[in-house]
């Protein structure tokens, strides 16, 4: 009987572990959290053209890294933890995490980008192609 039990318990950790792991079922992300991880960071786009800077005092810079160009703007986080985006006009996503990675959401869409892809500081320059 103990064997069946623990058989039955580890086939459910199992199944648990491979859940939580799915971006589907991401977990909320505080907004103070959201700040933490993207005040005075640079990551890559998901369409991988522009590499974008979050600035601790709530600027945004969005650089194309073919051509070096530059676009400004606003970032800030909502109470209800969505990153928005204010240069011609704002954008917002709801923020997710999983263990390894942040997920955006909006308009039905979603995607992740991995926790370990955000880089400190303003990195635009170093990835602008020469």
């Amino acid at each position: 009987m103990l064997t069946k039990t623990v058989k039955k318990v580890s086939q459910l950790g199992l199944f648990a572990v491979a859940i939580s792991a799915t971006p589907a079922l991401a977990a909320p992300m505080s907004p103070q959290e959201i700040l933490a991880l993207y005040s005075d960071s640079s990551s890559l786009s998901g369409s991988g053209t522009h590499l974008n800077y979050y600035a601790p005092n709530g600027s945004y810079k969005g650089t194309n890294i073919k051509t070096g160009e530059a676009g400004t703007g606003k970032w800030y986080v909502t109470n209800t933890s969505k990153l928005c985006i204010v240069t011609k006009n704002e954008r917002c996503w709801k923020i997710t995490q999983t263990k390894t990675k942040v997920c955006f959401s909006a308009k039905g869409n979603q995607s992740c980008r991995a926790k370990n892809k955000y880089m400190r500081g303003d990195q635009t320059s170093a990835y602008v192609k020469k």
